[in-house]
């Protein structure tokens, strides 16, 4: 591997192909803070604690998986670099209820400590409904309080990598999204007696130990190759497409069917039916309304179309007629932004709406 020089912190450093900011940084001594990354694990870049910033580069960019360059004059601790960390941090303590003066497990939690090395007082954003979840402790080896949960997903990566148990996924989308086992039910499966790992990961308390549970690990002898399941998963979407497009919803019996096919877990196919809102878990109407609620159709007075909506067949969005016949959803996106107020009934794109059009609109269809 040929050696590429950069600089970072004004210190001019010998480093290699492949190698991350992250990675050049450490070998010169330069603490970097990180959240969602560990050395025994890989990089997704999910929490963004580790930016700095690059000369010519006009965002920040995380260190944990950017590769260093020939050239790169790296800042690790500028005025914007700062203030930009703390604002993540404050982000992330705003979503994570709870205070931390009342966690018996706070000396152990990394998100605690950033914010004290940092300096960050308390959050300056309100949430109107925070994340609240009841305390999980079915499992008589580990306990779950996903109340506390960042969603740096590295209990995610350290089952599938390291364990290589799969149980848990990602699901939902935005401020919903959380980390789930199977259908989102409480953690109930038997090998987490003798395993443990995703606790050991966890950065905050929102994983612990049973009481009395707590043991010991030899982490090299979990240790294996990470297992590449990418041409696998590529094939969820296109599978529970094909599935809602027969079906109009995708039920649970036909996610498990997809998981065993691919030899995936249930959490993993479950995660990728509730992210894309174009998919639904629930059984939908024969027509299905999907109305934009992004920005340029918001600017454009798509709320009166949703109450054209809601006034004509009597339903909110997310429900559907007694009659079967309409389901009503909201979605970020439809592709028509030119067209704005849109909305779209099954593949059918209307555009330029008006609260006088809905009707006439929705009696075209049977």
């Amino acid at each position: 591997m040929g050696e590429l020089k950069i600089v970072i912190d004004g210190k001019e450093i010998l480093g290699e192909e492949g190698m991350t900011i992250l990675d050049a940084a450490r070998k010169a001594g330069i603490d970097i803070p990180t959240l969602c990354h560990h050395t025994e694990l890989s990089s997704v870049g999910a929490c963004r604690i580790c930016v700095v910033e690059v000369e010519g580069m006009r965002n920040l960019v995380g260190a944990c998986h950017t590769p260093i360059q020939s050239g790169m004059v790296i800042h690790t601790r500028s005025a914007r670099v700062l203030e930009t960390r703390k604002i993540i941090i404050e982000l992330l303590l705003a979503g994570h209820t709870g205070p931390c003066v009342t966690d018996e497990g706070v000396e152990a939690c990394e998100l605690h400590k950033l914010a004290s090395s940092l300096e960050v007082g308390p959050p300056r954003f309100s949430i109107r409904s925070p994340r609240f979840y009841p305390l999980e402790d079915t499992n008589p080896y580990i306990k779950r309080d996903m109340s506390k949960c960042i969603l740096c997903g590295r209990c995610i990566r350290a089952c599938s990598e390291i364990a290589q148990q799969n149980i848990y996924s990602l699901a939902y989308r935005g401020f919903s999204t959380k980390v789930i086992v199977d259908f989102d039910e409480p953690l109930t499966k038997e090998v987490c007696k003798d395993c443990g790992i995703c606790v050991e990961y966890c950065p905050t308390t929102a994983l612990s130990y049973a009481e009395g549970m707590k043991k010991e690990y030899v982490k090299d002898k979990l240790k294996a190759e990470i297992r590449t399941e990418n041409g696998k998963r590529s094939q969820v979407f296109s599978m529970l497409k094909e599935e809602q497009s027969k079906s109009r919803y995708i039920s649970r019996d036909a996610m498990g069917s997809i998981a065993q096919s691919l030899g995936l877990s249930l959490s993993e196919v479950y995660g990728v039916a509730t992210f894309y809102s174009f998919l639904s878990t629930a059984p939908q109407g024969r027509h299905v309304i999907r109305i934009c609620k992004s920005l340029p159709c918001y600017m454009k007075n798509a709320s009166m179309i949703i109450e054209a909506i809601e006034k004509e067949l009597g339903i909110m969005p997310g429900e559907k007629t007694k009659d079967g016949r309409f389901s009503f959803e909201l979605t970020n996106c439809i592709g028509a932004c030119d067209k704005a107020p849109a909305m779209l009934v099954d593949n059918d794109v209307y555009g330029h709406l008006t609260p006088g059009k809905i009707k006439e609109i929705l009696r075209s269809y049977d």
